[in-house]
């Protein structure tokens, strides 16, 4: 039997985690448990240096807590803080970045206050929802946390309207083609997500159906989703026959409509696919991009963009600076990229195309001169190795660090430390109502 247990709260952990002690002192981590709470809870993992529990019953609740707009939070594996007051989850989030500065041994004096954002529901502008159910009886939602098991939702309240809204009319349509979801167990069945994406410049959206096998009837899904929902601009397929965790399959091609939508950011156009990375929070991106144009030095002869993406921040840069060198290493994004440095007119970014450790590892070697400015924006992980060493050999004057993960991040820049030092550190809220944060920060060559 489950050891149920009465806990108080002390802190807010990562994931969203309300972070208490067992009497014998070990850390207890209690999704949607906040801090200052006490709270009953059941124990459901033990280990040797901490537990997790289910939360069973809030004994004295927060003055901080407030109810859920969703019916699904806390079964969804979507948001983490809708039951907080929004202020909490920034100072939460601020101080996120501050302890992880601390853990790396950094002095917290260059990290300012966290920028929230107006609009903390229907900000994203893409959304991601696998199929569940049996064929006529499909359903179309979010996956339960840690499970692939779907819990059906027809809105979702951090998404955009009009995402809401193919959402919504999706699973009908579904049902009527008599197409079948896939069973991951059975390997059976065709209908595994649903990709939608949409522009708040063209009030347009791009639908992805991701499937086991090609089928004659998603044709005419698709046409029946542009009829039902005329703002989508186009529907595509991607075959994904894997067994793993990965989403989309090796090609994506065309199966009604237009291929691409266009937004923007900070006055620059961006053409956007069905499978182009851009930031699904526009309005706070704008924000983050900002900071990081903010950062370049007054005169900048030439600037690399180390993980350039589709360009974005390369093409806001590049009219503060004579010329912008850009890394990508996927193929379909550097594609997107030189399509969106010729919207806006940009002829002085060239673009690289490749691994960045690899890429940063030539030019050195072959005597480059070093640029004056360098923004990095890594994936979750950070920044490679090879990377840190070649940045400290090259020592441009400025390193403008964008990253997705507070703790890589500290951590980089320690690593950085011999040859640089944090000048600023600004956190970004661009995912709210979840645990996660970006921070925009500058690092000067000592």
């Amino acid at each position: 039997m489950a050891q149920t247990v009465t806990l108080a709260i002390e802190r807010m952990g990562q994931s969203g985690d309300g972070v208490g002690r067992m009497p014998d002192g070990r850390l207890v981590f209690v999704p949607g448990a906040l801090p200052g709470e006490s709270v009953a809870v059941e124990v459901t993992e033990e280990r040797s240096k901490f537990s997790r529990a289910r939360l069973v019953r809030v004994l004295t609740p927060s003055p901080t807590r407030i109810k859920p707009v969703c019916p699904i939070f806390g079964i969804c594996g979507g948001c983490a803080f809708q039951h907080w007051q929004y202020p909490e989850e920034l100072r939460y989030k601020e101080n996120r970045v501050r302890e992880a500065l601390r853990r790396y041994g950094h002095d917290v004096v260059a990290l300012q206050s966290i920028r929230g954002s107006d609009n903390p529901y229907g900000y994203r502008n893409k959304g991601q929802f696998p199929f569940g159910g049996v064929a006529g009886e499909i359903t179309l939602g979010l996956y339960q946390r840690n499970s692939h098991e779907v819990v059906e939702a027809t809105h979702c309240d951090i998404q955009d309207d009009l995402v809401n809204r193919v959402l919504e009319q999706a699973a009908e349509i579904a049902n009527q083609s008599g197409l079948a979801p896939y069973d991951e167990s059975r390997r059976s069945g065709i209908l595994r997500h649903l990709l939608i994406r949409s522009s708040r410049l063209q009030r347009r959206a791009l639908v992805l159906v991701v499937v086991y096998a090609d089928h004659p009837g998603l044709l005419a899904f698709a046409q029946s989703l542009m009829r039902r929902v005329p703002e989508v601009a186009g529907v595509g397929l991607s075959i994904n026959q894997r067994t793993d965790n990965r989403v989309l399959g090796d090609a994506t091609r065309l199966l009604a409509g237009e291929p691409y939508i266009m937004e923007t950011i900070l006055g620059a156009s961006f053409r956007l696919s069905f499978t182009s990375f851009f930031q699904v929070n526009p309005e706070q991106a704008a924000v983050l991009y900002q900071i990081a144009l903010d950062f370049l030095p007054p005169h900048c002869d030439e600037l690399w963009d180390l993980y350039s993406g589709v360009g974005t921040l390369a093409t806001l840069a590049s009219s503060r600076t004579k010329m912008v060198r850009a890394i990508e290493v996927n193929e379909e994004a550097g594609a997107d990229a030189e399509i969106n440095f010729s919207l806006n007119g940009r002829t002085n970014i060239v673009m690289e195309k490749g691994r960045v450790q690899d890429l940063v590892k030539r030019w050195l070697d072959s005597g480059i001169k070093s640029p004056d400015a360098v923004i990095v924006d890594p994936p979750r992980s950070g920044l490679d190795g090879v990377v840190v060493d070649a940045l400290q050999a090259l020592r441009p004057s400025r390193i403008i660090y964008v990253s997705c993960n507070p703790e890589t991040w500290a951590r980089d820049i320690r690593l950085l430390a011999p040859a640089y030092e944090l000048s600023s550190a600004i956190p970004v809220d661009m995912f709210p109502r979840t645990d996660h944060v970006e921070v925009a920060s500058l690092l000067v060559s000592r």
